[in-house]
């Protein structure tokens, strides 16, 4: 009876071992030792100085990405999770469609909407202990950022039933 209760156990922690962390990935870390840790990244991005960008989302509607940044050599240089206060406050300040993906990796979800000639790539976040929704919005032919709305994500922000 012992036997399959410590089979579960440890099933359950491999497949959690791919989940990244603050302390997944360490600077000076090669390609292999991220890929063997974490797997494949969801996306991979070069960046405007050359380095190579792995993203790893934490699932099509998590809360964080971590981009892992290797330096010309192949070793990490950079770990972080990109989907903060701070890097919606500069998309706030003007970004295109490149640079967003470069910051902040993919988006949750993507729209077009033809009538006004736009883009729309959602991401969700954590302002502390409060889920955001950041909506980038993009000219559709030059991709440059028109605008971004920050709010409260609805699926967590309702009042509580039997509140008024």
């Amino acid at each position: 009876m012992l036997r399959p209760l410590v089979l579960a156990a440890a099933l359950s922690l491999a497949a959690c071992a791919g989940i990244p962390r603050h302390d997944s990935v360490r600077v000076g870390e090669s390609q292999a030792q991220v890929r063997d840790r974490l797997g494949a990244p969801a996306a991979e991005r070069k960046l405007a100085g050359g380095n190579l960008a792995w993203y790893y989302p934490t699932g099509p509607s998590g809360f964080e990405t971590w981009r892992v940044v290797y330096a010309p050599g192949g070793v990490v240089s950079e770990y972080a999770q990109v989907l903060t206060p701070a890097n919606f406050g500069w998309l706030r300040e003007g970004a295109n469609r490149e640079a967003a993906l470069d910051r902040l990796g993919p988006p949750m979800q993507r729209m077009g909407f033809w009538r006004t000639a736009t883009d729309t790539w959602t991401y969700r976040w954590l302002d502390g202990t409060f889920e955001m929704i950041a909506d980038a919005v993009f000219d559709a032919g030059s991709g440059e950022l028109k605008y971004v709305g920050i709010f409260r994500d609805p699926a967590y922000s309702s009042m509580p039933s039997g509140f008024r």
